[in-house]
């Protein structure tokens, strides 16, 4: 069973050798837990690649994919090569085994180097966890993708919608304090033993009971402010606008 002191605990293992990484590090393992994409964005050398790899070793299951994105990245890489077998019987089917459709975590850094053709697939994976896989439509098992680059997808590309699945876009910038950079390249850091990871069960017991939360009349308050906040920017500047849909639900399921 999830609980505080087995969150507490987990945190404090992927904390262990971090420095001012706290809350990005809470927020990434909160959106796993959810089902929910994380995005991070910064600069090389900051370690997003490694938080990301911290945080998927915190679950049970060892179905994770991880992938370097570039410009020649094949949709092969990714989904997995067709099988030789049914091409003979011209039928497009891939083998997913170990690939984006048939784990339950992934991490893709270096998103936006990758083709719009190859990033456009994923978003009925990100969205309704299915994949088109030759003459078969089939559930992928994907529990949380983590993204991470340091830029941005480029405009007219046809990606804002895939950058719309990402609920969670987490800044992750050089270490700031003095202490916690000495800290850093000393590798002063204590090794928290983790006692128990997070099964998948525990995770579908966590979704299943969210559905009965009721959500506090202050926090519907707050995103009718930010809404209406947003409407008043976007009657000001037309040429900018920001328009939200699904992040409503997206946020209060969060």
């Amino acid at each position: 069973m999830i609980n505080n002191k087995k969150i507490k605990n987990i945190l404090e293992h992927i904390n262990s050798d971090l420095q001012e990484r706290e809350e990005i590090a809470s927020i990434i393992l909160l959106c796993m837990i959810a089902n929910k994409s994380v995005f991070l964005y910064g600069p090389p050398g900051t370690g997003k690649s490694y938080i990301a790899r911290k945080v998927a070793s915190v679950f049970e299951s060892d179905k994770f994919f991880d992938y370097l994105m570039g410009k020649f990245s094949t949709p092969e890489e990714i989904f997995g090569p067709f099988k030789l077998s049914e091409l003979k019987q011209d039928n497009l089917e891939r083998d997913i085994e170990g690939f984006l459709p048939s784990v339950d975590f992934a991490f893709l850094d270096e998103i936006w180097k990758s083709s719009p053709a190859i990033l456009n697939s994923l978003l009925t994976i990100l969205n309704e966890k299915i994949f088109k896989n030759g003459k078969e439509t089939i559930k992928v098992p994907l529990k949380g993708l983590i993204s991470a680059s340091n830029e941005f997808p480029q405009a007219n590309q046809g990606l804002e919608a895939l950058y719309d699945r990402f609920i969670a876009r987490l800044e992750v910038m050089p270490i700031a304090n003095k202490d916690s950079f000495k800290k850093f390249i000393q590798n002063e850091s204590k090794e928290v033993k983790l006692k128990e990871k997070i099964k998948n069960t525990e995770i579908e017991e966590v979704l299943e009971k969210s559905k009965i939360i009721t959500i506090d009349e202050k926090v519907l308050d707050i995103l009718e402010l930010f809404r209406d906040n947003i409407s008043i920017y976007n009657n000001e500047n037309k040429d900018s606008a920001i328009y939200i849909s699904r992040k409503y639900k997206m946020i209060l399921s969060l």
